[in-house]
């Protein structure tokens, strides 16, 4: 898929991204996967949902999630990979919020959450650079900077701005689930799962994007702020000007003899 890697290429080298946007898509049963697919089951272990986000975007590795492969309850809840047949997806999640603490019992049915609306067999995430197929999304891990000019990019070509809503929990739903429940990109703030199991960073944050409007968005990129020079990255400073020290300076060039 050279137009898939092409955009991986512009994507790193217009943004000087750390780690590689992961493609993603949701497979049904029989679909074949890529040839050096990795599954956890095939290491004898159980990963997180973030976890296998980070083999494909560090790693490079192409890595298949199915309900066998996941320890993580929340994201397999956000994701539609588990379900129950006493409750819903939305119930249950909000249920073991509070009784692990991060809500109070007052406030349970009043959490929000974005759960996957479909039926498939496997998670896909692929380094952008190695996918073998059009992704349904697109994954990219940056600072602050680097996600701002993502979204200078969408807006500049839709005239939109991006909603995002986030609990700081079960952030998977956030980056993996909501931005093909609305159509639209989303920013997620990685929560603590992210930076618990899966080596998320400090300076990161996450923008998901479905894969039908990463190209815009990367030539909007180029476009937005081009007529008054802030179209670049990193950003340039501006530095035409003169910086004012304290009083003490001046007064100590004036008693030795140094002339400004």
């Amino acid at each position: 898929m050279e137009k898939v890697k092409n955009l991986s290429e512009r994507l790193m080298g217009f943004l000087r991204l750390k780690t590689q946007p992961v493609g993603v898509s949701y497979l049904p049963e029989g679909e074949a996967l890529p040839p050096k697919a990795r599954r956890p089951r095939d290491r004898k272990i159980q990963i997180t949902l973030c976890q296998a986000m980070t083999w494909a975007r560090i790693y490079g590795w192409s890595v298949a999630i199915e309900k066998e492969d996941n320890v993580c309850i929340p994201g397999g809840l956000a994701l539609n990979l588990l379900k129950s047949t006493k409750a819903s997806n939305e119930e249950i999640l909000s249920r073991l919020m509070v009784e692990v603490g991060w809500v109070s019992k007052e406030r349970e049915k009043e959490q929000e959450w974005y759960i996957l609306d479909r039926e498939y067999k496997t998670i896909l995430m692929e380094p952008l650079s190695k996918a073998n197929r059009e992704p349904e999304l697109v994954v990219i891990y940056g600072d602050p900077s680097q996600i701002v000019k993502l979204v200078h990019g969408y807006s500049y070509t839709t005239g939109k701005s991006i909603t995002t809503r986030t609990s700081g929990r079960v952030a998977c739903g956030d980056y993996l689930a909501a931005p093909l429940l609305h159509g639209t990109p989303f920013i997620a703030i990685p929560g603590t799962g992210d930076r618990v199991f899966s080596g998320t960073q400090d300076t990161e944050m996450i923008f998901s994007i479905p894969y039908s409007l990463l190209e815009s968005t990367i030539e909007g990129m180029k476009e937005a702020g081009a007529q008054v020079g802030s179209n670049r990255y990193p950003f340039v400073p501006y530095m035409l000007h003169q910086v004012q020290f304290p009083p003490i300076y001046k007064e100590l060039a004036r008693e030795t003899g140094i002339q400004l």
